[in-house]
This record gives structure tokens, sequence and C-alpha cells, in this order.
């Protein structure tokens, strides 16, 4: 019987190192990368322009090729760092860029974060267009002193069918980029 209770565990311990490579592999292709930030502060406003250089995975854009829209979030937020305490969050931004495919024109529309819209007619131009080089504009933005600016972009999983987002536990629509922190007080 001890036998028995050693090779379960042992079995046991190897399906746990599958499943756990399993998910590092699914979120390999599913990297956005920010390459390069330039930060401009003109008066009130802050000018920020990001080079992204990625490439969809392949279940993405099956999704995409069936006509399910796919969205991007990039989210710019202003954090105070506290000495000893929590880190406190003063302003929030989120910016939504987004690809659809139509299939009876067989055309892809990409929408920038400005709502400005465009009409490829090939898949990887549109790609392309869509993961372009970015520059927003943020109104406004006083900073405190000892603050930093937190830069991400994330697949917007709630503009996904319910059916996906069901799907908890599937890593593969995780897509999301490295997180950029900056300092404020070097601008």
């Amino acid at each position: 019987m001890c036998y028995l209770r050693k090779n379960n565990l042992h079995l046991l311990l190897f399906f746990i190192l599958i499943f756990n490579l399993s998910h590092i592999f699914a979120n390999i292709d599913n990297q956005i990368s920010i390459s390069q930030i330039k930060l401009e502060n003109n008066q009130e406003n802050i000018v920020i322009d990001l080079k992204q250089s990625s490439k969809l995975s392949p279940k993405i854009i099956e999704l995409l090729e069936r006509g399910i829209p796919i969205a991007f979030n990039l989210k710019i937020d202003l954090i105070k760092e506290e000495k000893y305490w929590f880190n406190k969050v003063i302003k929030q931004n989120s910016f939504v860029y987004q690809i659809k495919y139509y299939s009876l024109r067989k055309v892809f529309e990409v929408i920038d974060i400005n709502g400005n819209k465009k009409i490829f007619e090939d898949e990887q131009e549109a790609i392309k267009n869509l993961l372009s080089d970015k520059e927003i504009i943020i109104k406004k933005y006083i900073h405190p002193d000892n603050s930093k600016l937190k830069i991400w972009v994330e697949l917007d999983k709630k503009r996904l069918p319910k059916a996906i987002q069901a799907d908890i536990f599937n890593k593969s629509w995780d897509a999301g980029s490295n997180i950029i922190i900056f300092d404020m007080n070097k601008l």
C-alpha cells in the first residue's frame, strides 16, 4: 500500500508541473511589449508618446476572423508614493482601441484611442496599424511631489463574448504588456 501512495504522489506532482508549464506557454504568445516612451510636459498637459511592438496570438486572430471585435485598454495611473503606507492612486486614465472584421465586406476596421476609424483590406496591415505608435495628451495633469506614472496595455476581456469570459482558467486570453513606471520628478 505504501508503494501506491508514493506513486500517486509522484503522479500528482507530475500533473501539477505539466499544468503550470501549460500556463507559462499560454502566456508567452500574449505579450505586448511597450518599448519606448517619451514624456513631455507643456503647461498643464502631459504628452505621452509610446511605441508598441507585438503580434497577436493565433487564438486572438482566430476570434477576430470569426467577427468578434478585439479591444485593448491602455491604462495610465498617477500614483503618489507613501513612505510608510500603501501607495495612493491619484488619477486613472483608460484609453480603448479596437479592431473588428466585417466578413460580408471582407474588411478590417481599426478604431484608435481618439475614436478615429480606418478601413483595411489586409489583415496584417490592420493589426500593424492597431499596434502602431500612440500619442496621448492628458490635460490638466498636475502631479504632486514623489509621484510616479504607471503605464500598461491589456486585452479588454469584458468586450469578449460571455462564453470566453466564463472560461476563467484559460490563461490564453490574458494578453497584456509589461508595466512601466516612470518617475514624474524627472519630467
